[in-house]
This record gives C-alpha cells, structure tokens and sequence, in this order.
C-alpha cells in the first residue's frame, strides 16, 4: 500500500532533487547548529542510511573552510562530537571578529573610524597634505573675517609684508 501511494503522491524526480541538495549543501551564512540540522533533515528524506565516518567527512565538506580546518585536526568517533566541536570554534571566530573591532575604536579614541595603517596614507582635510590628521596641521593660518565680506588670513599678511620689504 505504502509503495503505490509514494507512486501516486511522489514525483519520480522528488529523489533525485533531495539527493542533489544533500550532495551540494554547504553551511554558508547559516550557524553550524542550523546547518547540521538541515543535513540530518535531508537526510533523513532521502533515506539515507550511511555510516557515521561517511556522515562525518559529508559534514565536513560542508563546513565553512575556516571552521573545517581547526575541527578536521581532532579526531571524533561520534557526529555529535565534530558538531560540537564546531560550533566552539564558531562561536570562538566570532568573540575574536567582534574583538577586532573593539581594539580598532580603542586605538582611536573609541571614534569607530579605521584608521590607515601607514601615516603617510593618512590626510589632512584642511591644507589636503598627507602624513597628518587636521588637529595636528602644520599650518595653522587664522582666518578673519572682515565686516566687508573679504576673507583674510595670517599667511596673506605675511605674503603682503614680505612683498613691502622686498620693494
């Protein structure tokens, strides 16, 4: 009864679709707990009973590339055990992404703005020279501003008292 009901009900393809996602499922933006889950989910509808060093080496491949590479190093006897195990290392990866961040603010002054690695690569907004930051300029030149409107500034009155000695 239960095999002409599966012929009436299930497509023919619906195995061969069930066994391409298990066969191209990978853990991507999902934890490893959800990924694992949607393995065993899989599996479980497609029917496949395989033994557990199969199931762990399917797991595996899956696994996110940095994650596979620390939990590939031990040695598991159980499927259980390798989930465990990466999710530790998940959970670890993500304390030490969000620590990364957390010392860039601290290094500069808790502003949340990266900073270039190099000084040089670093440029002053005000006179656009490079190697430092606006509140460290080199030249600080004073603007006034006159009751007509004209801008004046110290670098001008200097380049004007210049002009007059040299006359």
């Amino acid at each position: 009864m239960k095999a002409v009901m599966r012929r009436r009900f299930i497509p023919t393809h619906y195995h061969r679709e069930l066994f391409n996602k298990l066969q191209n499922l990978t853990q991507g933006n999902r934890s490893v707990e959800d990924y694992y889950k949607e393995m065993e989910v899989a599996m479980i509808r497609a029917n496949i009973d395989e033994d557990r060093e199969a199931t762990m080496a399917r797991f595996l491949a899956g696994l996110d590339p940095n994650i596979a590479s620390i939990v590939e190093l031990q040695h598991y006897v159980e499927i259980e055990d390798m989930v465990h195990m990466a999710m530790k290392v998940e959970r670890k990866l993500k304390e030490k992404v969000q620590l990364e961040p957390m010392e860039d603010q601290q290094q500069n002054g808790g502003k949340g703005i990266t900073m270039p690695a190099r000084s040089r690569d670093v440029q002053c907004f005000k006179c656009l020279g490079r190697g430092h930051i606006a509140s460290q300029c080199p030249n600080r030149n004073t603007m006034l501003l006159r009751d007509d409107g004209e801008v004046e500034s110290e670098q001008e009155e200097e380049e004007n008292e210049n002009d007059a000695i040299q006359e």
